[in-house]
C-alpha cells in the first residue's frame, strides 16, 4: 500500500480506491493514485467501464461472504466452523465483536466497509468529472452522460445505505468534499445522504436512461426507477436498531408504490457476478449435512405442535430431531431439507448449535456461479414485507392483513389475522422463511434488530472497523457480547423466545 499525504489519510476512500479501480469489470489500471491517473481516465471508454464496473460490484457485494455473519447474528443459520470467524458471529452466549487489527478475521466487519467506501470513491471519480464538464460518448456514438451520471448517484446511494444500515458511523464524502476535514457522521444522517443521492438518480432517469448491470443486462429507465425506488424503502427501513426508533413510514410507503412489481433477478454471469452468499449456504456434504446448516428453529416455526418447536437443539446427545411433521405450509417441504448427519458441527463447540436441517431452495450441486442462475437480488416478497411492516408501524392494521395475503404468505394458503401481535409474529414467519437466503445480506438481521428480536448480546450494529481506525487516529472500540451496560447491543431475549 502507497504511503498518502497527511490530508489523505482520515479517509477510507483512498487506501482502498486503488483495489476497487482495479477489481472494477473490463478496466485494469496500475495505480489510480499515480501522477498519470489523468491520462488513464482521458478516454471516454476508461470512465464508462469504472462505473460500469462499479455498478456490478455494487450489487455483487450485497450477495457476498460476509452475509453469511449476518445471518448468523440473526440466528437464521447454524455453524460450529470456525472458518472466518463464523462460529464466533453464531456462538451462544454471543460474544463482542473482535474488532482489532490483531484480527485475522476481521473479514465480516471490514469487508462491508472496504467495498461500498470503493464503490462511493468511483462514483464521485465520475461526478467530478462531469461536474467539471466532461461528456461522455460510448462506443455506438451515443451520449451516455447523464446515463452514467445516474448510475453514480445509484451507486453512491446505495453504498451510502448499506454502510448506514449496517455501520454505527461513516464518512460522508462527495466529489467536492475536502478531505482534510473529514469527520466521522452517525448512521442516520449517513442514510439521509444516501437516500439525497437515490432520489437525485431517481430524477435522472426521467431523461430515459437505463442501468447496465453487465454486458449483455441492460434494465430499462421503467425498471431503474423501481429497482431504486424499492432500495429507498429498504434502506429507509434499515435506519432503526430498535423497535421504538421510528422512521417515516408514509416515506417508505411512497417508495415502495413507485418499487418493483416483479423480482429483480438480472441473473448471474460466470466470474463476473453470483450468489457467493448463497453458494456458500446451499453447499451440502456428502453426508446430506449442509456447510452452513439452517438453524433448527426456522423451519420448526412451522411445526404445528408447539412442543417439537425446541428455542436450540437438545444438548442430550442421544436426542436426533425429527423431521417437520405437522406444517400447512408447503414451502417447507420445498425450501428446507432433512438430514440425520450433523456433517461438520462439533459437540465440543457446543450442541446447542446443532441441526439437522439443510438449504434445499436454490440449491444448484454445489455451484451457484454460472450463466443465467439466479441472484435474488431483491425479490418481489420482500417489498411486500416492507409495505406490511411500515402499514403495521403505521397502525393499519387491515392494511399490512391485505398486504400479507397478498404476498407470498397467501398464496401459499397461509391466513393472518388482523392484530398487531399476529401480524408481528406472520412477518417474522416470512422473513425467516421467503427471506431465508433470499435478497441482499442482512435483510433478516435488519428486520430483526428493528423489532428487538435479536438474541441477547447480539451487536445491533458494527464498530468502524478497527483497520480504518488505526489510520484515523481514533481508539478501538466494539458492540456486542452479555457484559453490562454495553452499547448497541440487544438486551433479548430473541426471536427463538418470541
Amino acid at each position: 500500500m502507497m504511503n498518502f499525504n497527511n490530508f489523505l489519510t482520515k479517509s477510507l476512500f483512498l487506501s482502498f480506491s486503488l483495489i476497487a479501480f482495479i477489481a472494477c469489470e473490463d478496466f485494469e489500471v496500475e495505480n489510480l493514485n499515480a501522477p498519470d491517473s489523468e491520462r488513464a481516465l482521458s478516454e471516454d471508454s476508461d470512465v464508462i467501464s469504472l462505473i460500469d464496473g462499479s455498478v456490478t460490484d455494487m450489487f455483487q457485494q450485497q450477495i457476498t461472504l460476509w452475509a453469511v455473519h449476518n445471518d448468523g447474528l440473526a440466528d437464521q443459520i447454524s455453524t460450529t466452523n470456525a472458518y472466518l470467524d463464523f462460529w464466533g458471529f453464531m456462538d451462544q452466549p454471543r460474544r463482542p465483536i473482535n474488532n482489532n487489527t490483531t484480527n485475522s478475521d476481521l473479514y465480516p466487519v471490514s469487508a462491508p466497509w472496504n467495498a461500498f467506501n470503493s464503490y462511493i470513491y468511483n462514483a464521485n471519480t465520475i461526478l467530478g468529472l462531469i461536474d467539471n464538464g466532461k461528456s461522455l460518448t460510448a462506443s455506438d456514438g451515443s451520449n451516455v452522460t447523464s446515463e452514467k451520471e445516474m448510475a453514480a448517484y445509484f451507486v453512491r446511494g446505495v453504498s451510502l445505505g448499506f454502510i448506514g444500515m449496517f455501520y454505527d458511523k461513516a464518512y460522508r464524502v462527495e466529489q467536492s468534499t475536502d478531505l482534510g476535514a473529514l469527520e466521522f457522521e452517525n448512521y442516520d444522517a449517513i442514510i439521509g445522504y444516501a437516500l439525497s443521492d437515490l432520489d437525485k438518480a431517481i430524477s435522472l432517469a426521467s431523461n430515459g436512461a437505463g442501468l447496465r448491470i453487465y454486458d449483455g443486462n441492460v434494465i430499462s429507465n421503467s425498471e431503474f426507477k423501481q429497482v431504486a425506488n424499492s432500495y429507498a424503502a429498504k434502506i429507509l427501513m434499515g435506519t432503526s436498531r430498535t423497535n421504538s426508533e421510528t422512521v417515516d413510514y408514509n416515506k417508505v410507503l411512497s417508495y415502495i408504490s413507485n418499487g418493483i412489481t416483479a423480482d429483480f433477478d438480472p441473473g448471474a454471469k460466470n466470474d463476473i457476478i453470483f450468489n457467493n452468499y448463497q453458494d456458500w449456504c446451499t453447499y451440502t456434504l456428502s453426508t446430506g449435512a449442509g456447510y452452513l446448516p439452517v438453524d433448527q428453529k426456522v423451519a420448526y416455526l412451522a411445526e404445528g405442535d408447539a412442543t417439537l418447536q425446541p428455542q436450540d437443539y437438545p444438548t442430550d446427545n442421544t436426542v436426533v430431531l425429527d423431521p417437520i411433521a405437522n406444517t400447512d405450509d408447503p414451502r417447507i417441504a420445498q425450501y428446507f431439507g432433512y438430514s440425520a448427519s450433523f456433517g461438520y458441527l462439533r459437540e465440543s463447540r457446543g450442541r446447542h448449535l446443532f441441526t439437522n436441517t439443510r438449504h434445499d431452495r436454490f440449491f444448484t450441486g454445489n455451484n451457484r456461479n454460472f450463466d443465467g442462475a439466479s441472484l435474488n437480488l431483491f425479490p418481489l416478497a420482500e417489498l411486500h414485507y416492507l409495505k406490511a411492516e411500515a402499514q403495521l408501524k403505521s397502525g393499519d392494521l387491515a392494511g399490512a392483513k391485505t398486504t400479507l395475503d397478498a404476498s407470498p404468505r397467501g398464496t401459499n394458503g397461509l391466513t393472518t389475522v388482523a392484530d398487531a401481535t399476529s401480524i408481528a409474529k406472520a412477518l417474522l414467519y416470512e422473513y425467516s422463511v421467503e427471506m431465508h437466503l433470499n435478497g441482499s445480506g442482512g435483510t433478516n438481521y435488519c428486520f430483526m434488530r428493528r423489532h428487538d428480536l435479536l438474541q441477547k448480546g447480539t451487536p445491533t450494529q458494527y464498530p468502524v472497523p478497527a483497520t480504518e481506525l488505526e489510520i484515523t487516529g481514533d481508539s478501538f472500540y466494539t458492540f456486542g457480547g452479555e457484559g453490562a451496560g454495553n452499547p448497541s447491543t440487544a438486551p433479548g431475549p430473541g426471536w427463538k423466545a418470541f
